[in-house]
């Protein structure tokens, strides 16, 4: 009888309290250095991309920059050079290879249908709009498939009655 007792007492009831708020304070703090340690290692591989991540100069911020364009962050428009399973390599402006990282959730259009990644060709015109991961890459959201550039050729046959500046004054 004395152990029923003692699991009734007072005192017992006080340790087990104490035990319970000791292992929810415990808990709550390994969550919080867990929260912590995922934030710093994040911040620290989007860091070794900051100047991916905030179009800054291609060679980085550490260079002189004067003059020099700065790179499209959250999209590009260029040609396909190389298609994967989930991403796409694509040529840009001055020639920069941007890696396009497509998900579930991106949309791809050829004009008004919906089509696929498998549909994507090399050489195939493209713009693309998504987001700056932190890897340096871009998570697509949209990507349309252009049409075909019409040669220079094809270009004046089709408006012969343009209008041309004389040069008679």
């Amino acid at each position: 009888m004395e152990l029923n007792n003692f699991f009734q007492s007072k005192g017992f009831k006080i340790a087990v309290l104490c035990v319970a708020i000791f292992v929810v304070l415990f808990f709550v703090f390994s969550l919080g250095v867990y929260v912590g340690t995922e934030k710093a290692s994040f911040s620290f591989r989007w860091a070794e991309q900051y100047h991916n991540n905030f179009a800054g100069p291609s060679g980085g911020f550490f260079q002189k920059f004067e003059g020099q364009d700065f790179m499209e962050s959250n999209g590009v428009f260029g040609k396909i050079i190389k298609v994967d399973e989930n991403s796409i390599i694509v040529s840009g402006k001055n020639n920069i290879e941007k890696i396009i990282s497509i998900t579930d959730k991106t949309t791809i259009k050829k004009q008004s249908k919906d089509i696929t990644i498998s549909d994507l060709k090399v050489d195939d015109e493209v713009v693309i709009i998504g987001e700056a991961n932190d890897n340096g890459q871009i998570e697509a959201k949209l990507i349309r498939v252009m049409p075909p550039m019409p040669s220079t050729q094809t270009q004046a046959k089709d408006r012969p009655h343009q209008y041309t500046e004389s040069k008679d004054i």
